[in-house]
Parts: C-alpha cells; sequence; structure tokens
C-alpha cells in the first residue's frame, strides 16, 4: 500500500487529472500514459534545444553600504566607535554569535575576527581592513607651524629683500654686479644666468639690500617664480634698446601674482639705438604705468655697464623700503626660506636660505619639508663663514640629512633633533598616505574599468545563450589573440641626468614635458642632484642610456669606468647647449628619408620602332636634353599634358649605336624602358630626378630655444 502511495505521488506531477477521478487510484492508471512512454517524451524534451532564448540583462548594483573601517585585534569598545552603534546593541549581538565572546568584552580583549565581520554585517554594513586604529589628534600636532606674529616690542627694521627679474640678457646681473662691485656675470657660462643667486649689499647710505639675482631665459620660469614670491620688492630690468619681451612680461605676472610692488630700471641706455621713452610706453600695454607717464611705479634710467645713475636707483629701492616698513624680529625659533639646494662634493647637501625671523646660529637644528638639519657650517655670498644670520640675510647652511629640501620650502627651527626627526616621519607618513589615497583611486577607476568590461562581456554570452562559462576565454581572448610583446623598433632616446641644483634640474624636467613628438621615444632613466657616481654609469650600460651632466665636474677615476664599459657621457654648463644636443641626439635616431631633386629636363622628337632579338617591335624614345645632365640611374618621368605617362627607371641609354649611361645638354639620346607596353608621342615631356638621402629633423621646439 505504501508503495502505492509513493507511486501515485510521483505520476501526479506529469498526469491530467480529472475533477471525478482525483483520488481514484483506478482513474489514475486508466488517465496516467504508461511509464515507458512517460520516461521517452521526458528524454525527448530534455535533449531537444529551445527555440527562443529569453534576454537576460547584466546590470551593475553598486553597494549602498556604509564602509566601516576594521583592524586586527580590534576590542568590542573600539568597533563601537567604529560602528556608530550603541556599545550595549553590540554586545548583545556578539553574545548571541559566541556566549564567550562576554568574557571578552569585560576584559577589553581583542574580538576574533571572524565575529568581528559577523557582527558589522549584521549592523548592514560594509568591512574594510587597515593596518590599525586611527591616529589620535595629539599626535597630528607633531608637525612644525609657522609662529604667531611676535609683539610689537621686539619688531626690528630688516634689509629688504629686491629680486632682479627681466628677459634674458637685459642686463640684470651686470646691474647687480655694479651695485655690489663684483664680477658674476664675468663667470656665468654662456652670459645667461642659470642660477638665483642670493647676495647681501652695503648700499651708499649705510643701509643693508639682500638681492634676488633671477635668470632671464625661458626654461628657468619656475625659478623666477619663486624669486617673486620670496620678495619684498621687485626691479624690473627693461634694456633702452629692445624694450618689453616675452620674459618680461612674464615676470610682471609673476610680480603681480605675488602682489609684490615694481620699480622699473630701464637699462643699456648708454647704446646708440637706445630709446627709453619707447621701453616705458612698451609697459603700458601690461598695466605698468610709471611716474613720467603719471602713474606710480618708479623708474630709473640706468646703465649698468658704466655704473650711470646708479644712486637714483638706491634711493628709489630704499624708498620703496621705507614705505613698506618691513620689520621682523631676531628673537625666537628661526624661521627661513629655501633659495637653492645641491651637493658639494666633501661638504655634502647645502641649501642656500634666507632667514625671515629669529637668528640663525651653528648647531641650530632645521626642518625644512621631509628634510632636517643640524647646521655644521654657515658662510656667506663670498664664502666666508659667519656665526649668525639676523632677518634678510642669506646665507648656505650645510649638515642636511635625508632627502634634499625643494627650492621654495619653508623652513622652522625645533629644539631638538628627536623632535626634527619625528616631525619628518609624520611628514613622510602624511605624503604616503596621500600616494596610497591617489593609488587607490586610480585602482578604483581601473576595478571599475575592468567591471564594466566584464558586465559588457557577460551580456554578450547571454545575448548568445550562454549563461555559463569565462567570459576570459569565450570573448577576450577570442576577440583579442594574445601576442607576445615584441620591440616595436621605434627609434628612442633614453637619458640620465645629474645636476649641480635642484632649481637647474626643476628647469630641464620641464624642458622635457613639452616634448610631444611621436617620431622617437624620449625615455628619462633617472634623475638626481649631486655628482655622478659608478652606480650612475651601471645604470647607463644597463639601459643604454646618455648619462648628462650639468655643471658638474666627472671624476678621472669614474671617465676610465665610463671608457671601459662604453658608457657615453656628456657634460654642459649652459641650458641651451644641452638642448641642442638633446634635439641633434633625436634627430640622428631618426631614419634618413629620400628626396626627389630635379637635376634635368627635355622632350621626345619622335618615337622609334625597333626590332630586338626576338623580333618585337620595341618602342624607343628620342629625347632632346634642353638642359642639365640625363644619368641612367636616375628617376624618368614622361608628362603628355597634364598626366604622367611613365615613372621609373630606364632600360637602357644610346647615342647612335653606342650605349652610354649619361647625356648632357642640346644633345640627342635613345631611351628604352622595361615596359614595351609604353608610347612615346611627339612633344612629351621628359623630367629627369635624382634620388638623395636627406637626414630628419626632430619637430621639438622647446619654448625660449
Amino acid at each position: 500500500m505504501i508503495k502505492l502511495f509513493n507511486l501515485t505521488k510521483t505520476l501526479r506531477a506529469s498526469c491530467t487529472f480529472s475533477p471525478l477521478i482525483r483520488g481514484d487510484v483506478v482513474g489514475l492508471f486508466k488517465v496516467c500514459p504508461p511509464l515507458t512512454t512517460f520516461s521517452r517524451n521526458y528524454a525527448d524534451k530534455k535533449r531537444g534545444k529551445r527555440k527562443f532564448v529569453e534576454v537576460a540583462v547584466v546590470k551593475p548594483t553598486k553597494s549602498t553600504k556604509k564602509v566601516v573601517d576594521i583592524w586586527k585585534d580590534i576590542t568590542a569598545n573600539e568597533l563601537s566607535t567604529a560602528l556608530e552603534v550603541d556599545f550595549d546593541e553590540l554586545t548583545e549581538v556578539l553574545v548571541n554569535l559566541d556566549k564567550k565572546n562576554l568574557d571578552l568584552i569585560s576584559d577589553n580583549r581583542p574580538i576574533d575576527d571572524y565575529h568581528v565581520l559577523q557582527a558589522v554585517a549584521s549592523f548592514s554594513c560594509k568591512p574594510r581592513m587597515v593596518n590599525g586604529p586611527p591616529r589620535k589628534s595629539s599626535e597630528e600636532q607633531v608637525d612644525l607651524k609657522p609662529q604667531s606674529d611676535p609683539p610689537a616690542n621686539e619688531l626690528e627694521r630688516r634689509p629688504p629683500v629686491v629680486t632682479i627679474m627681466g628677459h634674458v640678457d637685459h642686463g640684470k646681473t651686470t646691474l647687480l654686479d655694479a651695485l655690489r662691485n663684483s664680477q658674476i656675470a664675468a663667470g656665468e657660462f654662456g652670459g645667461i644666468t642659470q642660477h638665483i643667486g642670493a647676495f647681501s649689499v652695503q648700499l651708499t647710505k649705510g643701509r643693508k639690500v639682500t638681492f634676488l639675482d633671477t635668470p632671464g631665459h625661458a626654461a628657468f620660469a619656475s625659478m623666477r617664480a619663486r624669486g617673486a614670491r620670496g620678495a619684498d620688492i621687485v626691479v624690473l630690468v627693461v634694456a633702452a634698446d629692445d624694450g618689453v619681451k616675452e620674459q618680461t612680461v612674464q615676470s610682471i605676472k609673476f610680480a603681480q601674482a605675488a602682489g609684490v610692488p615694481l620699480v622699473v630700471a630701464v637699462n643699456k641706455i648708454d647704446k646708440p639705438n637706445a630709446d627709453p621713452m619707447r621701453a616705458k610706453r612698451s609697459l603700458l600695454e601690461h598695466d605698468i604705468v610709471v611716474e613720467q607717464l603719471g602713474g606710480d611705479v618708479q623708474c630709473v634710467e640706468v646703465s649698468a655697464l658704466q655704473s650711470r645713475n646708479l644712486p637714483a636707483l638706491q634711493e628709489a629701492l630704499l624708498l620703496q623700503a621705507d614705505v613698506l616698513d618691513l620689520k621682523s624680529t631676531k628673537k625666537g625659533a628661526v624661521e627661513a626660506v629655501i633659495i637653492e639646494s645641491s651637493v658639494v662634493h666633501g661638504i655634502g647637501k647645502v641649501c642656500t636660505l634666507l632667514v625671515s625671523r629669529g637668528t640663525l646660529r651653528k648647531n641650530a637644528v632645521l626642518v625644512a619639508g621631509t628634510s632636517w638639519c643640524r647646521v655644521k657650517t654657515m658662510v656667506d655670498e663670498h664664502g666666508k663663514n659667519v656665526q649668525e644670520a639676523d632677518p634678510g640675510t642669506p646665507v648656505r647652511v650645510s649638515g642636511w640629512r635625508e632627502d634634499l629640501p625643494a627650492p621654495g620650502d619653508w623652513l622652522i627651527q625645533t629644539d631638538s633633533v628627536d623632535r626634527a626627526q619625528k616631525v619628518v616621519s609624520f611628514r613622510q607618513e602624511q605624503k604616503m598616505k596621500e600616494k596610497a589615497a591617489s593609488d587607490w583611486e586610480a585602482t578604483e577607476e581601473d576595478r571599475l574599468k575592468t567591471r564594466e568590461e566584464y558586465l559588457k562581456n557577460r551580456q554578450f554570452l547571454l545575448n548568445r545563450g550562454q549563461r555559463y562559462g569565462s567570459t576570459l576565454r569565450n570573448v577576450v581572448h577570442k576577440q583579442n589573440r594574445i601576442e607576445k610583446e615584441v620591440d616595436s623598433g621605434d627609434p628612442k632616446l633614453r637619458l640620465i641626468f645629474r645636476t649641480d641644483v635642484e632649481g637647474t634640474l626643476e628647469a630641464i624636467l620641464e624642458i622635457l614635458e613639452t616634448y610631444k613628438s611621436e617620431k622617437c621615444q624620449l625615455q628619462l632613466v633617472d634623475f638626481e642632484v649631486g655628482p655622478p657616481t659608478e652606480k650612475d654609469v651601471e645604470l647607463a650600460k644597463e639601459t643604454g642610456a646618455i648619462l648628462y651632466l650639468f655643471n658638474l665636474m666627472l671624476p678621472p677615476k669614474l671617465r676610465a669606468l665610463a671608457e671601459k664599459e662604453s658608457v657615453r657621457i656628456e657634460h654642459f654648463n649652459v641650458i641651451y647647449r644641452l638642448v641642442e644636443s638633446l634635439k641633434n641626439e633625436l634627430s640622428l635616431r631618426l631614419p634618413s628619408e629620400t628626396e626627389l631633386h630635379l637635376v634635368g629636363e627635355g622632350h621626345v622628337l619622335k618615337e622609334f620602332l625597333i626590332s630586338d632579338r626576338a623580333r618585337k617591335r620595341q618602342p624607343i624614345a628620342g629625347v632632346l636634353v634642353n638642359w642639365g645632365n640625363f644619368e641612367k640611374n636616375c628617376i624618368f618621368k614622361f608628362i603628355r599634358g597634364d598626366s604622367v605617362v611613365y615613372e621609373g627607371a630606364v632600360e637602357s641609354m644610346k647615342q647612335g649605336l653606342e650605349v652610354v649611361a649619361n647625356a648632357k645638354t642640346n644633345t640627342e639620346v635613345g631611351i628604352a624602358l622595361a615596359d614595351k607596353n609604353i608610347r612615346f608621342k611627339e612633344d612629351d615631356q621628359v623630367e629627369v630626378y635624382e634620388k638623395r638621402t636627406v637626414t630628419q629633423q626632430i619637430d621639438w621646439f622647446p619654448p625660449g630655444f
């Protein structure tokens, strides 16, 4: 009876019952088909294919759950804070998961990772593993901040910081030489300034002024911008024979952006073609109205070469400084700005800085950026040791640790080395966090793109009726055949740079940023400030790069190693010569091009049909050379009207019965072509071209070069 009842249940799923006989077993066997027939129909139905496929749509679903940061060995108290839920509510959830958690909660011990994840999920949150608990707010105060304004009774007058700016070769450094009775310009490579120079000058009235000399070349725009930001007054030098130029306009914009007042110095008034008034009027286009034209900007006409009218320029600078009423305090911690940084052989890492507050002395502990220093040596612009530096005084300081401070970094004194190291560690950690955050954003973008591509491929399979299977194997590998990556063979130039100071390296990198040519790849392998080492030579050998040195000496030992390893080293002292070398190196790596040059012209006098050895009639063009020289290895072009009948090489050339290789002006020559189907007509024009190999030039034109 039990077997019969089970059989009845099994067959009900596939039988059609009448309401009158639903419970009648006899009627059931009468209505239901035989078992053999049922099994065969079911098998046929299983083997059959569906004629229509329902379209399945895959839509990305973005999670709306709140993200909660958790970490290893997290306690219940910390977890409730992270979840922002009541502690008792969380305790109840953890105890429900495992009663042993009650002891852990009571003793404030870490909760098991599995139970932590379960608890986070129970509050509809999304867990995210982090390295540890968030930093306490007190730790964020490790960093150094600029001091508040000093009290008025501590303020004393300080020397003004004056930046000399203008176009290249307008006489900025010569003017500074004339003011301080020096010969800086004579020692500059190429006659142009390529670094920021800081100098203290004692003027005629006994007052001291600090000058910053900035480069005028287009490549050093960043240096000029830093010079404007670190100045109290900007002296804009304009040549009387040249007027306002590109870098003059740029200097004006930098000064206006920094909110620094201008004093215009019209230089080179001693030249025969000098026109100071034209130079002053050219400033009107850029909203600079000098006093002589009814404005409020002081303007002095000078000749730096002949030292003419320099007292008037000094008077204008001191007057502007008095108007600004520049004051600072010599007390308290030192604050300064980094002007330039470099690596000096035998001394180490050094920085030129300008003190803005406090008094800098030896053994002081300084922090700038992610570097710190205990002052070992302190020298002025003449290389003389100084014991202390007051506000407004530029000095060069050695003893830096870690990385070199970047020009423009703000420097603050600390009370101990331990404090400086903590500040540097904190700043490095902050940089790492910022980098991790940016990397996370980039990774998240890549993940979303990959997810979008996956959904697209999955939808493609679904539309095809395939609900299972790998999208990588069934779509990606079929559409994009996997090929072994090989070198494209495109020309490339690899470079390694070593420079004397940070500012020069910055200018070179900005120049390289302008390279957009697709003819040759430009790859920067490495760059650093300081003299080259053996590791640089090894790196250049491994990568096939050229080692470029700027304003650095190459030790004889390193030169011998480079010659042994066949490593090419280039040394330059002038920025535009370095750029010329780069352009030449790039051009040399480009393949040569073939050009056609016209070397002769003629016209067809008559066509002759001559039988060859196979008794086939071959057309011969009887040509008169109008000018030039017809060489057999040249390219011949036969032109009839506006169309070219033939262009290419010739088979043979004859004058009479003699086979010749060339024909000169006003001579007749018979020309036969390899193509016997080409026919000639009278007055067909003949042009002869010579193939010449031409070296390509790189299509890279950096601004100012």
